[in-house]
């Protein structure tokens, strides 16, 4: 039997270790795997084009480059707005000489945004006729294309908000932390035409929808296909740009071009180049406010529940073990976005507020069950005791309980507060720009994913450290008292 078990064993780890032959031919990808973006619209007519091929959905393009280089798919699909730069960042990387399907993308209006889609549909009029759309494809495509960016004039007016992802399809890209390319100068072109300033607002694809339909922003650009079935929730405009698919393979190993880099100039390429370091400053800093500001306001509110579980009437004390209950057994990442998406959704309230609201109420649980539990770890007989030499409640808490519950409510509470900082690298999916959300933003820049990760990680460790360190000095500060 054991042996039987290795030979399986054996067998599945062969297999694993296999892989196939380079493609060089569409005919060679039967029975394959092709990456595509989880955004992709056209996964019915790939499916068609290659029955027998294994889809494999990826949230950003760095993740299928990271895949395709590791043999762990065979292809990938890519906009032919981004081929010339996915190819030029991945030297391995090669064309299959197929072209796919023709796509054709638009602005994703609010359902009821349809002034201001025909707004857009006669501006874009305008613009094919005078010359100044075929201007900007010239400006961003090309192999000598100019790149050069443009700035937006209006200054009046309530901002035209546009909800953007960077780096997925070529279409935008970031530099020196703003964002540029094709899209971005569009949407700046018909802010100007308005007479309102734009304000790009990025996000995750799977944040779009909601983002606008909720009324967060008023338009969205991202190389969105306008299918019949997107067209149920949203409004497009005319299409602004059309284009094929391609389908990007690994090179064969006598034509692959290998890049060395030193370490130096991979962190001058990731990090210093195009400012990038900027970003991971900016990541870092609203990665900490929303982490102190959530420790501080989830404790109080800890504190306060804690009480009720205590001393509180027996309503009091049904409410806080349901609210911790509730609040426990839903994912963070649910809370959060059911918070900006639902409770916050029709109302002013900035992005980072409803995280270190929603941070606030779910750390507050953990704060909750860490006093609570805490001061349960102390004998009875100590209270009795604090009551006998004369103490007040309050007195027999600060003097006599709090010293001997502290040290098990510190360990507890450290615990949950290097889970917070663990649990903030989710806030890029409501459009904040933490130090997870960069790390993508850098990734889709340079397709490089060791070095952003890398540094991002060790930030996320020495803030853990930082963390569990300003707890222990706590403790012992309060232990000595």
């Amino acid at each position: 039997m054991r042996r039987a078990l290795f030979s399986l064993f054996l067998l599945l780890f062969l297999a694993g270790c296999a892989h196939r032959a380079e493609v060089r031919t569409a005919a060679e990808l039967a029975g394959g795997r092709i990456g595509v973006l989880t955004s992709f619209a056209h996964g019915p007519a790939l499916q068609a084009a290659f029955p027998d091929a294994e889809l494999r959905h990826y949230e950003d393009l760095p993740s299928m480059c990271l895949a395709l280089r590791g043999r762990k798919i065979d292809a990938i699909v890519c906009p032919e707005a981004g081929l010339e730069a996915l190819l030029s960042g991945n030297p391995a990387f090669a064309e299959l000489s197929m072209p796919l399907i023709r796509d054709s993308v638009a602005v994703a209006f609010q359902p009821s945004g349809t002034a201001l889609a025909g707004q857009f549909n006669e501006f874009l009029h305008l613009i094919r006729e005078d010359g100044r759309l075929a201007e900007m494809d010239a400006n961003w495509f090309g192999p000598d294309a100019p790149r050069t960016f443009y700035h937006g004039h209006a200054t009046g007016g309530a901002p035209l908000r546009v909800g953007i992802e960077v780096g997925q399809s070529g279409l935008t890209v970031m530099e020196e932390g703003e964002e540029t390319g094709f899209e971005p100068e569009l949407m700046r072109r018909f802010a100007d035409h308005l007479g309102r300033p734009v304000h790009f607002v990025e996000m995750t694809g799977t944040g779009m929808i909601p983002a606008l339909v909720s009324g967060r922003v008023d338009a969205l650009i991202d190389a969105i296909t306008p299918t019949a079935d997107r067209r149920r929730s949203v409004l497009f405009s005319e299409p602004y740009y059309r284009s094929r698919l391609h389908l990007v393979v690994r090179a064969p190993e006598s034509e692959a071009v290998h890049s060395h880099q030193t370490l130096g100039s991979a962190l001058r390429h990731n990090l210093v180049e195009d400012g990038r370091y900027l970003l991971i400053l900016k990541g870092l800093w609203y990665t900490l406010i929303i982490m102190l500001c959530s420790l501080l306001l989830g404790s109080l509110l800890g504190a306060a529940l804690c009480w009720m579980l205590l001393y509180g009437s027996p309503v009091l004390r049904r409410l806080a073990h349901g609210y911790c209950d509730l609040i426990e057994s839903i994912p963070i990442v649910v809370l959060l976005l059911f918070m900006f998406y639902v409770v916050f959704a029709a109302t002013p309230v900035a992005a980072v507020i409803v995280a270190i609201i929603t941070y606030s109420l779910h750390f507050a649980a953990g704060a909750c069950e860490s006093f609570h539990n805490g001061l349960e770890s102390v004998p009875h007989g100590q209270y009795e005791a604090a009551q006998a030499l004369g103490f007040t409640e309050w007195g027999g808490l600060r003097h006599v309980i709090l010293p001997q519950a502290a040290r098990q409510i510190l360990l507890l509470f450290k615990g949950k507060s290097v889970a917070l900082i663990e649990n903030t690298s989710i806030v890029g999916f409501i459009a904040i720009q933490d130090l997870t959300k960069v790390t993508d933003i850098i990734r889709t820049q340079t397709y490089n994913s060791l070095i952003p990760l890398l540094v991002v990680g060790l930030l996320y460790f020495l803030l853990a450290k930082l963390i569990a360190w300003g707890v222990d000095t706590l403790g012992d500060y309060l232990l000595k008292k």
